[in-house]
């Protein structure tokens, strides 16, 4: 419950009580999205989108898993259809990652069922509690914005 002054500690608490249930929802709604993708390879796509010719390292180093690891997933990826990898032109010996067009599309229907599930979650709040949120999501970003992405 809110008092009428709040401290970063109190913020604190609560931020790190309540993302990770928001994390288990949107993991579990992305897997019913599309039960041929694991999260991982899920997670793989969703970086792609958001960094285009990327390298192996750069996309195990942000998943935090081996590049052996993330090799058998790219690879995977890339048998699918869904990830290609493209020689650097600038580094012959470095590879760079893309989504497919297909890939693009599969991530782009699970982002839409997994943001119509949030939606329906949502579904009651008010104009203002939906502001108040918007508001408060958007302060989170500012202060954990990943500078290196």
């Amino acid at each position: 419950m809110l008092t009428a002054k709040q401290t970063p500690e109190q913020c604190a608490v609560e931020i790190v009580s309540v993302v990770p249930q928001v994390v288990r929802f949107l993991r579990s709604q992305m897997r019913q999205g599309d039960a041929s993708l694991s999260l991982s390879q899920l997670r793989v796509l969703n970086y792609l989108k958001r960094c285009p010719q990327a390298s192996l390292t750069d996309v195990s180093e942000y998943l935090d898993v081996t590049r052996a690891t993330m090799s058998a997933t790219i690879e995977r990826l890339v048998q699918r259809g869904l990830v290609e990898r493209i020689e650097d032109p600038q580094e012959r010996r470095r590879v760079l990652l893309s989504l497919t067009p297909t890939g693009e599309q599969q991530l782009q229907q699970v982002l839409q069922r997994t943001r119509s599930q949030v939606a329906q979650k949502l579904d009651n709040f008010s104009d203002e509690q939906l502001q108040q949120l918007l508001q408060g999501l958007w302060l989170l970003r500012q202060a954990f914005e990943e500078t290196d992405i």
